[in-house]
């Protein structure tokens, strides 16, 4: 199981819902905020899609079992950077 940084853009919307001109929302949209940076541990990748979970339990009582956390499921489009993370 690897652990990785990715760096990836996220659909975004103002936290204010009122309405707004078309200056204020452009305004807005010219803000850079989009960008979220996540680690976590991958769980399954393809073509279309990879999945994280940033947090991974392992409890020992006769078997080992291994549960994950607070999963995220991120088109490989929205990804700009990636990098493995080496323990």
């Amino acid at each position: 199981m690897k652990l990785i940084y990715i760096q990836w853009a996220d659909a975004t919307s103002p936290a204010d819902e009122t309405w707004q001109s078309k200056d204020e929302i452009l305004d807005w949209a010219k803000n850079d905020s989009f960008w979220i940076e996540s680690v976590g541990w991958l769980l399954e990748e393809n073509k279309r899609y990879l999945v994280l979970a940033s947090k991974r339990s392992t409890t020992k009582t006769g078997e080992e079992l291994i549960q994950y956390g607070l999963p995220i499921k991120i088109p490989k489009t929205w990804i700009r950077k990636r990098k493995i993370i080496k323990l």
